[in-house]
């Protein structure tokens, strides 16, 4: 058997066939065509924010509130499999494991230091035109917060609760198209819908991961060039790439325990030393109150801040809040299909829980350390990062925050670089896995040349991309992938309501018990002395 047919072996082909037919078509036409294609993305996706942002919108903000209801309700305590099975990775590893799947996507190390100083120069229009002093700190802050907070890990959970449900309770395949099962039922799902389904959202989910993975090599370069002038061009970037795709190769052949499991904790331990870092050679008591008061405004402004847009400021909604929300969609089903295969063992809550409320404790003190500190540089007169922004771009700000915040701005600009490194490698790992379960038909153990075969795939399409320099018109197609990505969320979340209310009815269930019947049963329930002291009808 050739190396071809072994990396195929228990492949679906019409989904692998499908999916990776669609993503060259769309890298062929980027490829070729990169400023018509821009042109006409930046017309589509003008019409899309205009007409379908309340679509993200409100998905984001009902599907919070699903993953509410699970964590405080009687759903949360659906075990992921046998009652006594035992859960296969600690508590701590679990959620370090799902942290960092999210957040490799999400490119935190990328954005937090620098979207506060952006909302900070430009108000969102949900503050207002006001913009300056400390109450634009504390709006630019909290707005930061509410992009990557618990509403932007909604769609990955509400995805993981889907799969893992009928993975573990049905024993179904790991793959997105089980969202269907509550409509079609669980032997109805391989059919051409179902196909469609896993096809669509492994194409959708590899264009945002090529676009995180895209950042993620701009902001390596970025660094190397600020801090010690390093210039590579095209080739250097694609040698770079490479390499990535070798380390992770390492990786993959090391299983989830040894391979993706020790990357995630060390992108932990990466995060955790810059963050300390910023917070203790930082203005802490700054950053303290800061950081109180855009806690405080995110949770009473967090309904408006949710559902608010308005035509005027469109062009901002498109930039940020709703290519945000579409950006985390498009990660949704290959990041759900992840946290089902590690969730095994664990509860409902459980996986909410580690999946909202565990990441916005990282989350929230990251953007603090940082963009706070960012925000105390650019005020006080310290350091003039909106410039390195307008000049270097985005990418330059977080190594420029800690040359001047920071001693040894060297050594912990080469940690920065070891973070982004580290996430990198974390991403391609976690979203071959997730392509490679898809596109084997569920298989939860896909082989590693299989692996490998989507590792290549992810690496070409970023590599080609770049030479073309198509990585912004990538960006600009993902608020059109959005869409579908949107409506496959809404599809899980609906769905999971109407199968969990099956298995424990709560919304709809009428109580059986009459007054009588409740009395009945609390009287059986004290002890017997005091049972027949009680007074009877008599």
């Amino acid at each position: 058997m050739s190396l071809v047919q072994q990396a195929l072996e228990g492949t679906d082909s019409t989904i692998f066939v499908g999916s990776l037919s669609l993503l060259l078509a769309i890298t062929a036409v980027i490829i070729v065509w990169p400023d018509a294609t821009a042109t006409q993305l930046a017309t589509v996706n003008a019409y899309v924010v205009s007409n379908f942002s309340w679509l993200f919108l409100w998905l984001v903000f009902l599907s919070f509130v699903f993953l509410l209801y699970v964590l405080l309700g009687p759903w949360g305590n659906i075990k992921l499999g046998d009652p006594d099975e035992e859960p296969a990775f600690s508590y701590l590893g679990y959620l370090v494991m799902i942290f960092t799947a999210g957040l490799s996507s999400g490119g935190l190390e990328y954005w937090g230091p620098v979207e506060p100083l952006v909302h900070y120069q430009t108000a969102p229009p949900f503050v207002g035109s006001s913009s300056g002093g400390w109450a634009g700190m504390v709006s630019a802050l909290q707005y930061a917060i509410f992009h990557y907070g618990t509403s932007a890990w909604a769609g990955y959970v509400v995805f993981g609760i889907a799969v893992s449900y009928f993975a573990y309770r049905k024993d179904m395949p790991f793959r997105p198209a089980v969202i269907l099962a509550p409509f079609v039922g669980t032997d109805n799902v391989d059919g051409w819908l179902g196909k469609a389904v896993d096809t669509l959202a492994v194409v959708v989910s590899v264009s945002g991961i090529t676009i995180s993975f895209g950042l993620g090599v701009d902001q390596f370069f970025a660094g190397l060039s600020y801090n010690w002038g390093v210039q590579v061009g095209a080739l250097g970037e694609v040698l770079f790439i490479l390499l990535i795709t070798g380390l992770f190769l390492l990786s993959v052949t090391a299983g989830i325990q040894e391979g993706i499991q020790r990357f995630a904790n060390l992108n932990v331990v990466l995060l955790l030393v810059l963050m300390s870092a910023a917070l203790v050679f930082g203005p802490l008591s700054f950053l303290l109150n800061l950081g109180t008061q855009a806690l405080r405004g995110y949770v009473t402004d967090f309904v408006g801040m949710s559902l608010y847009f308005t035509p005027e400021a469109s062009g901002w909604f498109g930039s940020w809040t709703v290519f945000f929300w579409a950006w985390w969609l498009t990660f949704a089903p290959m990041v759900g299909v992840f946290m089902a295969r590690i969730s095994r063992g664990r509860t409902l809550r459980q996986l909410v829980f580690a999946g909202i409320l565990g990441s916005f404790a990282l989350t929230v003190p990251w953007y603090v350390a940082t963009g706070g500190s960012a925000l105390w540089l650019q005020t006080t007169g310290q350091a003039d990062l909106l410039a390195v922004y307008s000049d270097v771009g985005l990418a330059g700000v977080s190594f420029a925050l800690f040359d001047q915040l920071l001693p040894f701005a060297d050594l912990f600009s080469a940690i920065l670089l070891g973070l982004v490194l580290s996430f990198l490698i974390t991403t391609l790992d976690s979203a071959t896995f997730s392509s490679s379960m898809i596109a084997n038909k569920g298989e939860p153990s896909p082989s590693t040349l299989n692996r490998i075969t989507w590792g290549l795939v992810l690496g070409f399409l970023t590599i080609a991309p770049t030479l073309a320099g198509g990585i912004s018109v990538l960006r600009s197609f993902t608020v059109l992938a959005g869409i579908p990505a949107a409506i496959l969320c809404l599809i899980a979340l609906v769905g999971m309501v109407v199968q969990l209310e099956r298995h424990a009815p709560v919304l709809l269930s009428e109580s059986k018990y009459t007054d009588t019947d409740i009395a009945s049963s609390v009287r059986r329930k004290l002890p017997d002395r005091v049972a027949e002291n009680q007074p009877t009808d008599d």
